[in-house]
């Protein structure tokens, strides 16, 4: 009994690894959770409403394609999710028409019960495995909710988040008392921005490149910035996230970025309005014959709390034994 108690033991902490296993380079679903009481609209002081679909409709353009939108509304309740696979720019109109016909009648600004809410219907229809998400609250109010425990909701998503999760808490008019700050800012992978935080996106141009297995390989990636104003209070690094052989799930530790590569607007180089390059090393650290994929992936941090950014997916470098005779390239545009 107590050997098949291990074996059981044994494979559901092989599932539990499975469910939690994450790639950089799955499709991002974005989750805007948006306060619909009517203080947006001016009871109890003053009219944001329109200032807010604006910001919503910039958040909306900034999401890359492809991903998944999701929009709840709340008050004391939760309403939605409305869904929307963004594909392309009429997609996104779609996304904002939503928005735009948002009716904003509600009273009672419970946040914790509808984040809550919101984080379920993610994690439980958007696996880790599958899925990066992203998730939203914005709100002009402060917690109204009687008894309402902030510091379980974020335990839970934290316990449940996969590592290129995140979620952001917008407070429009700096209405969140410190001790909420404080447990936001405990919490892994989430954090509150103030007023109309502006939107960030840096994209890699190139998605796949091959190369030979062995020794110091140089490159140079290509960078996509959308609202380059607001690079220098970015930073982003080039990492590996994983390294798998081909046709298997196994980890080789062979492969190294020497140097570790930070991507600012002091380090990378520009080519032309809105596009950069960083050239880094890649290092075999031994003669290994196995075929691998190289998922490099882009963690970034804000050194604002005005910006916020749109994850980006990485890329992957297909190390073969033998020269590529192509590369897979973005807007036939190539590697050098």
């Amino acid at each position: 009994m107590k050997k098949t108690f291990l074996i059981l033991w044994a494979l559901f902490l092989c599932s539990v690894q499975a469910l939690k296993a994450q790639d950089s380079s799955n499709p991002f679903v974005h989750c805007l959770v948006l306060d619909k009481t009517m203080s947006m609209t001016g009871h109890g002081g003053t009219d944001i409403w329109a200032d807010v679909q604006n910001y919503c409709y910039e958040w909306i353009d900034g999401v890359p394609e492809p991903s998944t939108i999701l929009l709840f509304t709340f008050d004391k309740n939760i309403y939605g999710p409305q869904k929307f696979e963004i594909n392309s720019a009429s997609d996104k109109e779609k996304a904002k028409d939503a928005v735009r016909n948002i009716n904003v009648d509600g009273r009672n600004t419970w946040i914790s019960f509808s984040l809550d809410k919101a984080i379920k219907h993610v994690y439980d229809n958007y696996s880790t495995s599958h899925y990066n998400r992203r998730i939203y609250l914005i709100t002009d109010g402060k917690e109204e909710q009687p008894g309402a425990d902030l510091a379980s909701v974020l335990h839970n998503y934290e316990s449940w988040k996969g590592d290129y999760d995140y979620l952001y808490y917008v407070d429009l008019r700096d209405m969140a008392p410190q001790d909420v700050a404080n447990i936001i800012d405990d919490t892994d992978d989430c954090s509150i921005v103030k007023g109309f935080a502006k939107f960030l996106t840096i994209t890699p141009l190139f998605k796949t490149v091959n190369c030979v297995l062995g020794g110091s390989k140089s490159f140079e990636q290509h960078f996509l910035i959308d609202n380059e104003t607001l690079f220098s209070e970015m930073k982003f690094s080039l990492r590996i996230d994983s390294i798998k052989k081909r046709g298997t799930e196994n980890v080789v530790p062979n492969v190294t970025i020497t140097p570790s590569v930070d991507i600012n607007k002091q380090m990378a180089q520009k080519l032309e309005n809105g596009k950069y390059k960083v050239k880094f090393s890649l290092d075999f650290r031994n003669e290994s014959t196995c075929e691998c994929d190289i998922f490099v992936g882009l963690p970034g941090c804000s050194q604002s709390d005005k910006v916020l950014r749109f994850q980006p997916g990485g890329f992957v470098i297909q190390a073969r034994n033998k020269p590529a005779p192509k590369v897979t390239t973005k807007k036939g545009m190539g590697w050098h």
